[in-house]
């Protein structure tokens, strides 16, 4: 099998040889590639681009400056008045003023600040007690004012009607902090807002320019616009705070009118407030002044789209369409193991046509070898099966052996002696039953095993004069055989003494419960296994020869495990935990 995937692989190497140095991928792709970027290179006319980047840097320059120049003075009005509440919020943190203190602190502020409409402190709650009106009032809750509460840093706003004043105001809020660190509340100073652009303005307006301020949160302060609303002039769906923190931005835009304009955006005050000017048709014409400038920029572009239409047709045509072919016949050899050989592959680079025959060779080979590796799986869990099959057999008929002994047995500690380890026995046939039951033989589902084994002491103890409740707990826990066999024998033991020492409660009814618990910590897994038995306080238990209890210790120490006992005045309980083994198949298991 080797041998004939060497000489196919060999096979196609001699035919990528024997191709022609026209059919090769690289060859093609760079001279097609080549022609396409020649005339790109020939009208890059690197003055010319240089000319035109330098225009609209200028451009742009121009237009943030006289962006900035338009909003000057509401930058001024917010920086004074932001340093007025960030002073009127360090004094509250720094003094303990009464609230009649501080009322008058708020309207001695308002007295020598004409512009300002209200000033006060807002507390958790949005209720002002100190303020300039010098009444106690509530603002109306919203989810923005709750969630500046809950993380306090200073914010500037607009509303149209004023809590106190009534009035279309700007509100200028600072969080205040008392010595210890504690949040007080915001200090809000609020004024009426005025025109955007005075109409005496000297910046020379030319009409056509909108603009609109707006606060972190991408909320509306103010706006000027030669005609209309606002929204009519910047682009539809604009998120205005992802403006924030971001220094000046510049672009063009069509708005919901149809109009392309220019927009730029400028901070006023850097992660407060910002300033988008909108600038219409006669700043837009200094970007296409002269045809010279159009075609410079037209042809490039248009040699540009033609080489890559050209690669993108030579790339689809030469290598593309055969991957795609190939790809589709590996997806049909991955999902139903077929292998089809492709028509179109003759056509192909002879670099395909040999990655193409590499493949073909591989699927071949690949089959082969799973077919042998499924046949050789298939022969191992036959005699897997087999093996434990017999086991339990033989485990069987020891187990029946005995049952004829004890027919002819007339003591009862013989008996009993007998019984026990007829159990033990029958036990370990439960494992290697579910072992040969089980799809996979390398793991058992233990919870299924200790329903078996339950229902197996069960039928063989002897409990009279009062009832079982027998209450089952248990996680789906899978184990290996090595953990298996060992916690099946405790579960065996610890059950047997349960029926045999148990007794009902005042109730007359001898409770037993089995839980099986699994646990992950980080990347260990614990499992546990706990069995309580009810007993008769007012009986005392016999005294056993501690064979039962030994073989418990055993087991649990071949398990690495943790053995407890707990013994309460009607309840008797044994647990046992240990580290889950995961299935390792470089080790070998004993079965």
């Amino acid at each position: 099998m080797t041998d004939g995937f060497s000489n196919t692989s060999e096979d196609q190497y001699r035919v990528g040889d024997a191709k022609s140095l026209s059919q090769s991928l690289v060859v093609r792709i760079a001279f097609l590639l080549s022609l396409a970027l020649l005339p790109i290179g020939l009208v890059a006319m690197g003055q010319t681009w240089r000319a035109l980047h330098v225009t609209n840097d200028n451009l742009e320059a121009s237009i943030h400056a006289r962006t900035s120049a338009l909003v000057e003075p509401e930058r001024r009005a917010l920086f004074d008045k932001m340093g007025t509440a960030r002073t009127l919020a360090d004094m509250i943190g720094a003094t303990d003023l009464s609230t009649e203190a501080c009322i008058a602190v708020m309207q001695r502020v308002l007295d020598t600040n004409p512009r300002l409409a209200f000033a006060g402190l807002m507390v958790p709650g949005s209720m002002s007690r100190c303020n300039s009106t010098g009444a106690a009032f509530q603002s109306p809750p919203n989810a923005r004012t709750a969630e500046l509460f809950a993380n306090p840093e200073p914010y500037i706003s607009f509303n149209p009607r004023g809590a106190a004043s009534r009035l279309p105001v700007i509100i200028v809020a600072y969080p205040a902090f008392d010595e210890d660190g504690e949040f007080l509340g915001f200090v809000s100073i609020s004024f009426q807002t005025e025109p955007l652009v005075q109409p005496d303005s000297s910046l020379g307006v030319d009409g056509d320019v909108a603009l609109v301020t707006f606060n972190k949160f991408g909320e509306t302060l103010s706006s000027f616009t030669p005609s209309g609303p606002i929204l009519d002039y910047i682009p539809q769906g604009l998120a205005l705070e992802g403006f924030v923190n971001q220094d000046d931005t510049f672009f063009t835009a069509t708005t919901p009118l149809g109009e392309q304009r220019l927009i730029s955006v400028v901070p006023i005050l850097p992660g407060e407030v910002y300033a988008l000017g909108s600038w219409g048709r006669t700043a837009l014409q200094r970007t296409t002044s002269t045809w010279f400038t159009a075609s410079t920029l037209l042809f490039p572009f248009l040699m540009w789209l033609v080489g890559i239409a050209v690669a993108v047709t030579s790339l689809n045509r030469l290598v593309l369409r055969h991957i795609r072919d190939l790809g589709r016949r590996m997806r049909r050899f991955a999902k139903h193991r077929d292998v089809v050989t492709s028509e179109k592959i003759a056509t192909a680079p002879s670099e395909i046509q040999t990655i193409n025959g590499t493949f073909e060779a591989m699927a071949d080979q690949l089959l082969r070898d799973e077919a042998d590796l499924e046949n050789a799986v298939f022969e191992r869990e036959v005699l897997l099966k087999e093996v434990h099959h017999r086991v339990k057999n033989n485990l069987q008929l020891i187990s029946s052996i005995i049952n004829m002994q004890v027919r002819q047995l007339s003591s009862p500690e013989a008996v009993s002696a007998l019984r026990q380890f007829q159990d033990r026995v029958t036990s370990l046939a439960s494992v290697h039953r579910a072992l040969y039951q089980e799809p996979s033989l390398t793991e058992i589902r233990f919870d299924f095993l200790v329903k078996d084994l339950v229902e197996q002491v069960r039928s063989a103890a002897v409990v009279a004069d009062h009832s079982v409740d027998i209450a089952l707990d248990l996680d789906p826990v899978t184990l290996l055989p090595d953990q298996t066999s060992p916690l099946a024998m405790i579960a065996t033991e610890a059950l047997s003494n349960a029926f045999k020492y148990g007794g009902p409660t005042s109730e007359g009814v001898f409770h037993v419960k089995v839980s099986l618990r699994e646990v992950t910590e980080g990347e260990k897994t614990q499992v546990c296994l706990k069995i309580e038995n009810t007993i008769d306080p007012t009986a005392r238990p016999p005294v056993g020869n501690g064979l039962g209890k030994r073989l418990i210790m055993a087991f649990a120490s071949q398990l690495n495990g943790d053995l407890r006992y707990d013994e309460g005045d009607d309840v008797y309980s044994l647990s046992v935990s240990f580290e889950y083994q995961p299935f390792s198949p470089g080790s070998v298991h004993p079965e």
